[in-house]
């Protein structure tokens, strides 16, 4: 009992921690790209804000159910316990989490801007003054006003045509023509995009089942929870835990890529025409999660009957050998 209420504990800390800290960094994220936009962009709303919120809790789940298990693994924690009460642990806390979040943002009152250091003496500050310069693709503009006027006069330079003066840049039905972000260096990592990505399709199908009930949500999220948490495995291949901890990294990683797989459009519409539309939908993705999750603990009960026929097998040569020395 002492194991698992530390578990528990463990688990809990962990999930409100990474929550806080995705949560920080998308704020910092809105806030950067609302200064970088000119005329700059408002202040980050608290909708806004909730729906960032709401794209990185996948990423959240996965993070803490991989160092809950190291942790099981390291206390030595029986494997169907652990899988036992991360299931609930997890299912339960992606299920409040999202829950929140939607009801929040279905609050019509939630308009307010969130805090932002744009304001200066009441006015808000564009970045760049008359003469900066900003490039987006092969076009080059050349702001000659106040870039915190949306009207500001500009030239325009387009590959293979001459320079062209706008003195007022108006586009279709006169709406003023919007300029490219400041021109900050924005260096874009393959492996951390990817993450975002994939856990955005996967906050955006949350929602969608979340929307059609708690009951398609539950069966999502569970069959989900218990693919991941039958991974345990892996965080015992080896006697070093850290590098254990990396493996997993590595599983959890595809686990999402292939969980975004399975969710595609053109993989549940070739499912559904193989088997005539005799199936629903909904129930694609966790009959898929649910028995790759059997099979992987068939796996691992079988590996660990063989393990044990092994080492009941070898013991008494090695018993033999010790006689023999002495």
């Amino acid at each position: 009992m002492k194991n698992i209420a530390r578990l528990v504990l463990f688990f809990s800390l962990m999930f409100i921690i990474a929550f806080v800290l995705g949560g920080v960094l998308r704020y910092i994220q809105l806030a950067l790209d609302a200064a970088r936009t000119i005329p700059i962009g408002p202040p980050v709303e608290l909708r806004e804000f909730l729906s960032a919120l709401q794209k990185i809790v996948p990423l959240v789940l996965y993070i803490s159910i991989l160092l809950s298990l190291s942790y099981t693994a390291r206390q030595a924690i029986p494997m169907p316990v652990a899988i036992f009460c991360l299931l609930i642990l997890a299912g339960g806390a992606v299920l409040g989490v999202s829950l929140g979040l939607l009801h929040l943002k279905s609050d019509d009152t939630l308009q307010l801007p969130l805090f932002s250091s744009s304001y200066t003496d009441g006015k808000l500050k564009t970045l760049g003054s008359p003469g900066i310069i900003l490039s987006q693709g092969d076009t080059v503009m050349v702001v000659l006003g106040d870039p915190g006027e949306a009207g500001s006069p500009r030239m325009v330079s387009i590959p293979g045509r001459p320079l062209i003066y706008q003195e007022l840049p108006s586009g279709p039905n006169n709406t003023i023509i919007a300029l490219p972000p400041a021109p900050f260096r924005d260096e874009k990592s393959y492996l951390t995009s990817g993450f975002l990505v994939d856990s955005a399709l996967v906050a955006d199908q949350f929602e969608t089942r979340l929307g059609k009930g708690l009951i398609p949500f539950a069966i999502y999220a569970g069959a989900l929870v218990f693919l991941l948490v039958s991974l345990r495995f892996v965080l015992d291949l080896s006697s070093w835990p850290l590098a254990n901890l990396f493996s997993g990294a590595l599983v959890f990683r595809g686990i999402l890529a292939f969980q975004t797989f399975v969710d595609s459009r053109i993989v549940q519409d070739f499912i559904l025409n193989f088997f005539d539309n005799r199936i629903d939908a909904s129930i694609i993705s966790p009959v898929i999660f649910t028995g790759l999750a059997l099979l992987i603990l068939l796996y691992t009960f079988l590996g660990s009957l063989v393990r044990g026929r092994i080492g009941v097998g070898h013991e008494p040569r090695q018993k033999k050998r010790r006689e023999g020395r002495q």
